[in-house]
């Protein structure tokens, strides 16, 4: 039986959270400042994803990023400028604080969907990311820090960017915006190389570094832009929170730090959401 585009986009974005799953683990292998990694992996996932892009379509690199538009730099800059937000916010306040932030990603996407797309959100996706919301809170509860308002307000920011960032690509579906992406990856090098300190690493740690910069990173920003032309605005952030779950397993399987009991319970609220979610909205048309 053939998929519905509806299906098909969701395969395709959950296959990109599970080739990003250990991103964690290799950022944390990698020991180096964020500002450093943020440089490499723009500048390295920037150069795959163009790189891909000029070999697999058949108009060329020209012809793609003529064919982005206007709206494409914007979906660059949105990209660019969420990356640099995410690394100055963890910088400014606690990780549990960006991660709870973070997680209001998908209901900042609902509403901006629903207000420029029309698009009206069906009950369980309302219900699924509310869980989700839950579940990360149980995640950080044990870890949540006194407020810090600007790095804080960095995070929320960084959440509106990444929505207003699957709107647009949901908005122009008809068009392919990976190109732009490999463009925002290049922006966010750009925008974190005045902060970066290059200091001098192993051969294992740029190992590292090139696993996830050139693999880890840019297959699955393909696959989740690619996903987000066939899903509703909010569905796709909505299972990125997939890789809050099982980027720490990936940590507790190579490093042994076990992720406790609140990551686990709160795992689990969220796996099942996303799980019965997907049940759900697989068995009916997408939303209009």
């Amino acid at each position: 039986m053939a998929l519905s585009d509806h299906a098909r986009g969701y395969l395709i974005a959950l296959a990109g959270v599970l080739i990003l799953s250990p991103d964690t683990l290799l950022i944390r292998l990698a020991a180096v400042d964020p500002f450093t990694l943020s440089v490499a992996r723009g500048v390295l996932g920037g150069l795959v994803v163009l790189a891909l892009v000029a070999v697999t379509d058949r108009r060329g690199f020209g012809g793609q990023l003529r064919g982005i538009g206007r709206w494409g730099w914007t979906v660059a800059l949105l990209q660019g400028g969420g990356l640099m937000l995410f690394v100055l916010a963890m910088d400014y306040t606690t990780a549990a604080n960006v991660l709870i932030v973070f997680a209001t990603t998908p209901l900042i996407a609902a509403v901006m969907g629903w207000v420029f797309l029309g698009e009206r959100v069906p009950a369980a996706t309302w219900a699924a990311i509310l869980a989700s919301v839950a579940g990360l809170a149980i995640v950080t509860s044990g870890s949540l820090g006194t407020v810090h308002v600007f790095g804080d307000l960095l995070a929320l920011l960084d959440a509106i960017s990444l929505a207003a960032f699957y709107v647009v690509v949901r908005r122009l579906r008809e068009i392919s915006m990976v190109p732009a992406v490999g463009l925002g990856m290049f922006v966010g090098a750009a925008l974190a190389l005045p902060f970066a300190a290059f200091p001098a690493i192993t051969v294992e740690q740029g190992m590292w570094i090139l696993i996830g910069s050139a693999i880890v990173l840019p297959l699955p920003v393909i696959l989740l832009t690619t996903g987000a032309r066939y899903l509703a605005a909010p569905e796709v952030p909505m299972l990125a929170l997939l890789e809050t779950v099982i980027g720490p397993l990936w940590v507790w399987l190579v490093l042994g730090e076990e992720p406790g009991a609140r990551s686990l319970a709160g795992g689990a609220v969220i796996v099942t959401a996303l799980f019965l979610h997907a049940l759900l909205r697989l068995r009916q048309p997408a939303a209009a």
